[in-house]
């Protein structure tokens, strides 16, 4: 009887919490800030303050009409639950209504940045099936209101798949993983500071040409360099050595942000994630929606038996940041969590498999042509014989190919795939039968030749590629899959 009431609750067309409001007022004056940011040095650094007040009407109307665009867009969006249908109602002049079936909903996960910390709300987002390009959220729920919400969404699901009259007996929710500071110390020192380096880099550059342009040209910028620093190649070593220095405190410190209080509690084949200090997450993950799961170390985390799970979804997309990582402490607690999706096996040389020499044979073949010849080719109009150096990379690269090729192993069982591979790093893949959509055998001109074929499984939530292996095999392969495919009963989600 109170879900009954909870639900009737909910059936009605109702707002945001007003903090809403101040949020997207907060979020459009970052973007304010952030698109003029240039106008304001031009004021404070060049100090034609007469006429750069001429600027200041258009930069207050644009900020107040922005302002009363959040109140709106705050106002006219209204969201409700419609039987068996989510149903979000947004837009003033120009109308738009999401409705989402519930049956389609895999996770509901709430956030939180620091204005919504302060204002004890939370922002819930959803993943469903086929809504990749849609952008499902409400920005602002009372917290209450959220888990409420998130709560009756799982139970409707649930009830959808199951039968409202089936009695569904559940696990009770048992803390799996945690991170302590020390674990969360290895993994910053770990991360990836490239990542971080580039960014700086381009934030750098972008600055230096937005100083460019407010100045008129490098003239400035030459001067002011050596009079305070006396020299160039004193300025551009100091900058390197700062960018360097500063993007691996930057990495070290997101990541630690990012991270921090992470728990992961595994509840009836769900994995609960919450992590963070200022933006606060805390994501719902259901196995059976994992379409292809990955483990993998760099060498360093390697040494320290480090590893991140990547968990490929419905509607994974590659590099994207909302994307599932889980940080795990020992190769022991990986296989213990990645059980409920496959049991993992080793990958022993009497029952895994190669793939053929031929793929580090033509690797070499074309690396030499084009990350060595062309490169040398081109550089040898501005250093001559020096530009020959380049060559000294390809024995680097011959190595690499080979011990990828020789490091990859791969096998079979009656539930999907397992593969292993890597260099100076590791990675490990599985796939489910289950989960493939399509199965493709490619062969180019090589691998015909050579007969050869490279296997494509499709899944709803990505690819994963078996590369060069013996025609024969591959047809046997595809066989397999497709039998068992149409075989099982089981859903793909």
């Amino acid at each position: 009887m109170e879900n009954n009431n909870l639900a009737n609750l909910w059936q009605s067309p109702q707002r945001q919490a007003p903090a809403a409001i101040f949020i997207l007022i907060g979020s459009t004056a970052i973007h304010l800030i952030k698109g003029f940011w240039p106008v304001l040095a031009i004021y404070f650094f060049r100090g034609e303050k007469e006429e750069s007040w001429t600027l200041l009407p258009a930069v207050i109307g644009f900020g107040v009409l922005s302002i009363v665009g959040a109140v709106v867009g705050y106002w006219f969006k209204k969201f409700h639950i419609n039987n068996d249908t989510f149903v979000i109602q947004s837009g003033w002049l120009k109308k738009k209504t999401l409705s989402i079936p519930i049956h389609t909903i895999q996770a509901v996960h709430l956030e939180q940045n620091l204005w919504q910390q302060f204002f004890g709300v939370a922002r819930v987002s959803f993943d469903s099936v086929g809504s990749d390009e849609i952008e499902a959220k409400l920005d602002a729920l009372a917290i209450a209101k959220a888990e409420q919400l998130r709560q009756l969404l799982m139970e409707r699901k649930t009830a959808n798949s199951t039968g409202v009259d089936e009695l569904i007996q559940e696990d009770p929710p048992q803390l799996a993983y945690t991170l302590s500071f020390g674990d969360l110390m290895k993994l910053s020192l770990t991360a990836n500071h490239l990542e971080a380096f580039f960014i700086l880099v381009a934030l750098l550059v972008n600055i230096l040409d937005e100083i460019k342009q407010i100045f008129g040209g490098n003239d400035y910028i030459d001067s002011f360099g050596k009079s305070v620093l006396g020299q160039t190649t004193f300025v551009l070593t100091f900058l390197v050595v700062a960018v360097v220095g500063t993007s691996l405190l930057f990495s070290i410190v997101r990541t630690m942000i990012k991270y921090y209080g992470f728990q992961l509690i595994d509840a009836d084949q769900r994995w609960i994630l919450s992590y963070g200090l200022f933006e606060k997450a805390k994501k719902i993950v259901p196995l059976n929606k994992v379409q292809i799961l990955h483990w993998k170390a760099n060498w360093l985390r390697r040494k320290i038996d480090y590893w991140t799970v990547q968990l490929q979804s419905v509607g994974h997309k590659q590099n994207q940041k909302n994307n599932i990582h889980v940080p795990v402490v020992s190769f022991e607690n990986v296989v213990q969590l990645v059980g409920g999706y496959q049991p993992y096996e080793g990958f022993g040389d009497e029952r895994s498999l190669m793939i053929s020499p031929a793929y580090w044979i033509r690797n070499a073949s074309r690396r030499s042509v084009v990350l060595t010849v062309i490169p040398a080719f081109i550089l040898y109009f501005w250093f001559g014989n020096s530009a020959l150096a380049v060559f000294l990379f390809y024995p680097f690269l011959v190595w690499n190919d080979f011990e990828w090729y020789r490091n990859f192993r791969w096998h079979t069982n009656d539930v999907g795939i397992q593969i292993h591979s890597g260099v100076f790093g590791r990675k490990f893949s599985l796939l489910n039968w289950k989960k493939i959509q399509q199965v493709h055998l490619h062969q180019n001109l090589y691998q015909r030749n050579k007969g050869l074929a490279s296997i494509v499984f499709v899944t709803a939530g990505g690819k994963l590629t078996l590369p060069y292996i013996s025609l024969t095999q591959a047809h046997r392969l595809v066989d397999e899959v497709l039998y068992e495919v149409e075989s099982k009963t089981e859903n793909w989600m």
